[in-house]
This record gives C-alpha cells, sequence and structure tokens, in this order.
C-alpha cells in the first residue's frame, strides 16, 4: 500500500516550502518519495521549485483537481505509480482544494483504491493571513482545517500577534488535530515524525531539544469521512485566474503596487506568483492577499505572472502589471 500525505492550506499559506521539508525528510527515512502538485493557475511554479531539487515530480495547471480537473489527478496517480514505483506520495492540492472531491477520486478508481491510502493530511495555516482565508467565499479555509490531522502555523517568523491566540481561534474548527506552532527553520525529525504516526518510517525521532512542543496523538488516520449536508451541497464558486507577462519591478514600483493592491485596485487577489526581473535581475516574486515579497533563485523559464482571485480586474491588472 502507497501512503499518501497531503499538504492543503490556502493560497499562499506556504505549502511547497513545507513539501520541500517534509520530503527531505521522507529521503531521509529511506522512503522513495513522489510529489504531485495541482496548480490553480498557468503556470507551473511549485512544482518547478521542487523537481530542481531531484525529486520525482508531476504539475496539474490550469484548474483545480476537486472539480473541472478530477479525471487528471487520477491519471497521474496511476501513471507515478506505474513508472516510479514510490513507497510515498506527497500530493500538494490547490488552495481552493476540497477534500471530499478527492477522497472521491481514490474511492471510485479500481487501481488506486487498492494501492494508494491517505495516511495524513496536514493543513498549513499562513498566521498573518488567517482572517483573509477565512472571508474567502467557498468555505475552503474550514473545510481544509476540518480535515487536518496536523495543522501546521507558517511563518511565525513574520508574526506579530499571540500564538497561542491564534491557535486557540483555529481549535474550534478541529478538535482533535494536533497543532504544530513552531518556526520552521527550528523543525527537527521528531516535528516530522508526528506526520507518520509517531516516526514509524525509520528515522530515529528523539532529537535533543526540550522544548514545550508536544504532540498529541488522538487522531486516526482513517479519513473515511461521511459527507454532511453541508458539504453534498458545496459549490465550487468562480474563482479567477489570469497570467501576464510582467514588466521589470523595483521596490518602489512593488510597493506602489502593494498600496494599490490594499486599495483593491486589482479586484479581489488571493494570490499572486511567478519569477520577474526585479532590479535587472531574475527572482520569483509572490503574493498573498495585499503582500508581496521578493525571493532568490526563481524556477527556469520565461518571465510570467499568475493572478488568482475573485472579480479581477484584468484591465487594471495589465496597465500597471504587464510588460
Amino acid at each position: 500500500m502507497i501512503r499518501m500525505t497531503l499538504i492543503s492550506g490556502f493560497l499562499g499559506a506556504g505549502k511547497t516550502t513545507f513539501a520541500n521539508l517534509l520530503m527531505d525528510y521522507y529521503i531521509r527515512a529511506g522512503e522513495r518519495t513522489a510529489y504531485i502538485v495541482n496548480e490553480f493557475g498557468e503556470a507551473g511554479v511549485d512544482a518547478a521549485l521542487i523537481e530542481r531539487r531531484g525529486f520525482q515530480t508531476v504539475d496539474i495547471v490550469g484548474g483545480c483537481i476537486c472539480c473541472t480537473l478530477q479525471g487528471k489527478i487520477g491519471t497521474a496517480l496511476r501513471d507515478i505509480i506505474t513508472e516510479f514505483n514510490p513507497t510515498r506520495i506527497v500530493f500538494e492540492p490547490s488552495g481552493i482544494f476540497i477534500f471530499e472531491k478527492f477522497q472521491d477520486v481514490i474511492r471510485c478508481d479500481p487501481i488506486l483504491a487498492g494501492n494508494c491510502e491517505v495516511d495524513c493530511v496536514v493543513t498549513i495555516v499562513d498566521s498573518s493571513h488567517v482572517t483573509n482565508a477565512m472571508l474567502v467565499p467557498g468555505n475552503f479555509f474550514s473545510n481544509q482545517i476540518a480535515h487536518a490531522d496536523i495543522i501546521v502555523l507558517s511563518k511565525l517568523e513574520s508574526f506579530n500577534g499571540d500564538v497561542n491566540e491564534l491557535a486557540a481561534r483555529l481549535k474550534p474548527l478541529n478538535e482533535r488535530a494536533d497543532i504544530l506552532a513552531k518556526p520552521w527553520s527550528e523543525l527537527k525529525n521528531k516535528d516530522f515524525a508526528t506526520l507518520d504516526l509517531g516516526g514509524s518510517i525509520g528515522v530515529d525521532a528523539d532529537d535533543d531539544d526540550d522544548d514545550e512542543h508536544e504532540h498529541h496523538h488522538e487522531h486516526g488516520h482513517h479519513h473515511e469521512h461521511e459527507q454532511g449536508d453541508d458539504e453534498r451541497k458545496h459549490v465550487h464558486p468562480d474563482v479567477d485566474t489570469m497570467t501576464v507577462q510582467p514588466r521589470g519591478y523595483d521596490e518602489p514600483s512593488l510597493r506602489d503596487l502593494e498600496r494599490q493592491l490594499k486599495d483593491g485596485a486589482f479586484g479581489d487577489v488571493y494570490r499572486i506568483k511567478g519569477r520577474v526581473v526585479y532590479c535587472g535581475e531574475p527572482k520569483l516574486l509572490q503574493g498573498v492577499f495585499d503582500t508581496l515579497r521578493i525571493e532568490p533563485d526563481p524556477p527556469e523559464g520565461p518571465c510570467r505572472l499568475v493572478f488568482i482571485g475573485k472579480d479581477l480586474k484584468e484591465t487594471s491588472i495589465l496597465e500597471r502589471w504587464g510588460a
């Protein structure tokens, strides 16, 4: 049986960054790991960031696997099982993923149902944008939290609030889930081992780091959730996406665009990502709601920016972001 780890979380929460860390752990544990990512926009940024580190990668772009691309995820899973024979699959769905739809893909495929088992669902929560994610139509955030075995808080290095208060705010959404509240730069083997029934995949998880981060294993990794009325009535609302060829940017121009994002000049923007030229050099631009940041080591390929949101103002985006 091939064990699957789902890394869910709303757009821009940090799923790909965490997937990198988790797959490094699985490699240390002797797992033969494959990575599948479903990116809602047209540009396959996340898969490129993972693939260049040597992992077996499948990228499914252009929509969400819980509605328009259900057939593609089934095909991708069958192909990667046949060609790569992994012992572990890490699957990163899009940020507007609904858990029950993925379960349907597994259950209804005779090959997958007999060969794959979702044994852990990790939901990444952006500590700085919890309220924004909660307000997005479609119940994506609450659905992802409700089905998590472990809730992992991201971007705590820049979080200015009270972590205990944030954890207390999330806990009523899923009483059974553990919450991992620790800067990712400090994560050790025993933290990753909590994602696998206490470290049963072979890595010695007794790091000598006496801290207060406890994990209670009350969950059972079964994931045979029955669909209630609210889940059966779920309708995937329209989410807009567009791709532009960006102009070159510098710090003043980015801060100006960030101010316009805050003012709603481009519609309800949830996510921006892509390769750009910043101060004359290729960089990775990451945007979450009204916050922009520049990162080094962008993926190879042409400069493109993907916008994801609701009621995107395409003319305004093309005029102010496009080349």
